[in-house]
């Protein structure tokens, strides 16, 4: 009989999909690794399960163990929240999971999502518990999300310090964020016979273009490697110039100064993923994309390829299109599709999405 136990087996082994309409014309081929298919219907899956695994062996930073019918928790304004939801309610854990509430737009349908796993939610704290008033005013109007971000994640280390029963995942530091993600690198390697000429897509954490670039580099692979900032998303790198190579992108200063002031003890002492990869010489090249031009070439992707994607996944295809136009007949550009449009909709109707 050939069956499956649960559908923790099911993450990973997605499809890769050559473009066809939306890369006619270009000497290279453009791939899309398929991550929608994930069992929670995005990449994100795979770095969840190995983040709770880990966890679950007690490789923590702190050597934490997560404890049967313990309680892991983390801060997400994306699709980090289902899918650590998903995998703790597979593996009989709890999850605490907060939201960012200036990041909600909409009627949340990812916060449906994220309930029918049926974690604990709650809003992440102010910035304001941490920081005076005065000290938030002073940030700039664009910066204050940011705050936002960092107040949730020292939100969650309290929460770990306080309760031996939980442990913070904390996808931005946790090694095992892109460790599960090599995973995906080693699959396009397979599906495309070691034949990868390029890779890139977009940075949050930047444990994806990490981990993909870390499996390419162990298989002896000289791949271009490029990351994507879409404008206006939840972001830490900071780009001197549009596209940026080496030396002209770094963390971004506001993130260190607010760690400070939260007094996030862990992210002074740990280097996040993006450190590392920084410092391994990764990527290639970085780009920043605008929402109008993210949105279209997602139009696109579903009106001409049938791919149901967002924003992310049209920026991501835009640049590896605008790579592959610079190689030579033959050559792979491979992206990812990472998650589906259906979860967007509440937040973002018809003033982003044509549908």
């Amino acid at each position: 009989m050939a069956f499956n136990n649960n559908l923790l087996e099911l993450i990973g082994n997605t499809p890769i999909m050559k473009l066809n309409r939306v890369a006619k014309d270009i000497p290279a081929n453009v791939f899309v690794k398929l991550e929608y298919f994930n069992p929670s219907g995005s990449y994100k899956d795979r770095m969840a399960l190995a983040m709770v695994e880990a966890a679950e062996r007690g490789d923590t930073w702190n050597g934490k163990k997560l404890a049967p019918n313990g309680i892991v928790c983390d801060a997400s304004a994306g699709n980090t929240a289902p899918a650590v939801a998903f995998v703790a309610a597979l593996k009989g854990y709890k999850a605490k999971l907060c939201i960012y509430p200036p990041l909600l737009r909409g009627e949340s349908t990812r916060l449906k999502i994220i309930d029918a796993y049926a974690p604990d939610v709650c809003g992440c704290n102010s910035p304001l518990d941490y920081i005076s008033e005065e000290t938030f005013e002073a940030i700039p109007e664009e910066e204050k999300e940011l705050a936002w971000v960092i107040a949730g994640k020292k939100h969650m280390a309290v929460l770990e310090e306080n309760d031996d029963n939980i442990v913070w995942l904390d996808q931005i530091y946790n090694k095992y964020n892109y460790i599960g993600q090599k995973k995906m690198g080693y699959e396009i390697i397979e599906q495309l016979d070691g034949q990868v000429d390029a890779f890139g897509c977009a940075t949050g954490s930047g444990a994806t273009l990490l981990g993909v670039a870390l499996a390419l580099r162990e298989k002896g692979l000289d791949s271009h490697i490029f990351g994507i900032v879409p404008q206006g998303s939840e972001s830490y790198i900071r780009l001197k110039k549009n596209p940026a190579g080496p030396g002209e992108f770094d963390i971004a200063d506001i993130t260190g100064e607010m760690v400070e002031r939260m007094n996030l003890t862990k992210w002074q002492t740990e280097k996040s993923i993006l450190e590392v990869m920084i410092e391994k010489g990764l990527p290639d090249q970085f780009f920043q994309v605008s929402a109008k031009d993210a949105r279209d070439m997602a139009n696109r992707l579903c009106s001409e390829e049938g791919i149901y994607c967002g924003m992310s996944s049209g920026a991501n295809v835009l640049i590896a299109k605008r790579i592959a136009e610079q190689l030579e007949p033959g050559q792979n550009v491979v992206t990812a599709i990472v998650d589906r449009r259906d979860r967007y909709l509440g937040e973002y109707p018809e003033e982003v999405f044509v549908v």
